[in-house]
């Protein structure tokens, strides 16, 4: 009868106390997905980079600035465009002439 191998562990995996605080981190809602994206002033294009980002990913904003709350309903990207190997998207929104068109975002994959 063959006994089971003891599965080992290589590197570069943490010591389990950092790997506790993580998991803290994340229990406490501290995730690393996130950032902010300010919309190019009288364009209808931005371009958003984030190593997050995957063909897979989910992207929600939250307007920062009175400015962005009024353009907020017209922001789209398309999520077909979005390579599997992750890194840019592009955002389409109406064009305005402000300039603090500020919005924080969260990727989920």
């Amino acid at each position: 009868m063959s006994q089971l191998q003891q599965l080992r562990t290589t590197p570069p995996y943490d010591e389990p106390w950092k790997q506790a605080t993580l998991i803290n981190k994340l229990v406490g809602g501290r995730i690393n997905s996130v950032g902010t994206v300010t919309l190019t002033n009288g364009g209808t294009q931005t371009t958003l980079s984030d190593n997050h980002i995957q063909g897979t990913s989910l992207l929600f904003f939250q307007a920062r600035t009175a400015n962005a709350a009024a353009v907020a309903g017209s922001l789209w990207y398309d999520a077909g465009s979005i390579p599997t190997d992750g890194g840019t998207v592009t955002l389409n929104h109406a064009s305005s002439a402000h300039s603090d068109l500020s919005f924080g975002y969260v990727v989920l994959t």
